[in-house]
């Protein structure tokens, strides 16, 4: 094996893993919901684009992958909200390996207090 695709291996495989310790991303299609949900360890904020003032700043969060799904996309929004039972926006959903273990969701004035769900978060994952 030459040096320079050694390099550029490694190069990629440390950019993929701070990837995961670093950035959300959103989640447009049921594909990429499903891909996500089904890691190790996923924290999907289901919200609504006209709430973002309200969403919780998952990339604050390690050792899990993170993503956003927004209600308001007419392809998935409705899909998701009655097959996760969503009653309220945001709602931050921790799944392990496809499974739904904890549900945070948002009091009546639609917010979380940023520090208190980060670190319920942090608590549930272990971190």
């Amino acid at each position: 094996m030459n040096n320079r695709f050694l390099s550029y291996l490694v190069l990629t495989f440390c950019s993929l893993s701070s990837w995961l310790h670093s950035q959300s991303t959103n989640l447009d299609t049921f594909q990429e919901i499903q891909l996500m949900k089904n890691e190790f360890c996923a924290i999907i904020e289901v919200n609504a684009s006209w709430n973002w003032q309200n969403k919780v700043p998952l990339e604050k969060i390690e050792k899990c992958y993170t993503g956003y799904v927004d209600i308001s996309n007419k392809e998935i929004g409705a899909v998701i909200q009655k097959e996760w039972d969503i009653k309220v926006v945001p709602t931050v959903i921790v799944f392990e390996y496809g499974v739904e273990v904890k549900r945070f969701e948002a009091d009546l004035s639609m917010k979380f207090r940023e520090d208190e769900i980060l670190n319920s978060l942090r608590k549930e994952i272990g971190q």
